[in-house]
């Protein structure tokens, strides 16, 4: 894989999650409360950036993977994992294929403010199917 233009704005876009969006106060509750319980779930954070998301499902106690494109977002989201480990783990990879993923490895995926940006939404939606185990979710 090749540069992202995330790769490019990765600062920035940290530092406005951190900031000014608050770490996403607002909306992860709300995330939360729809997925329900999902403790002892393991759970993929497609389009993850740099880990806010993720971070939070593993506080609540899934076993979580953060998957994206951008090598930069992925540096910040590693560099909290090791700051403060829960046992995240993070994945570069494109995800309109999920190569790196086996089939029905996960019982639900999440994706805050990511699908917008993937050009082939079916291909990415088929990877989803794939890698959902029976009755998962997204």
């Amino acid at each position: 894989m090749t540069s992202t233009p995330y790769d490019g704005i990765a600062d920035w876009y940290d530092n406005i999650v951190r900031t000014s969006w608050g770490n996403h106060k607002d909306e992860l509750p709300l995330l939360l409360e729809l997925m329900g319980d999902v403790e002892n779930e393991d759970i993929c954070d497609l389009g993850c950036g740099q880990g806010a998301v993720t971070r939070r499902l593993a506080q609540a106690g899934a076993r979580v993977v953060g998957v994206d494109i951008s090598e930069r977002l992925l540096e910040f989201a590693k560099q909290n994992e090791e700051a403060e480990p829960l046992g995240i783990r993070y994945v570069r990879d494109d995800a309109e294929d999920l190569n790196t993923l086996p089939d029905q490895s996960f019982d639900g995926v999440v994706s805050t403010w990511s699908l917008i940006d993937i050009e082939d939404l079916a291909a990415c939606l088929n990877s989803v199917a794939r890698i959902l185990r029976p009755d998962g979710w997204l």
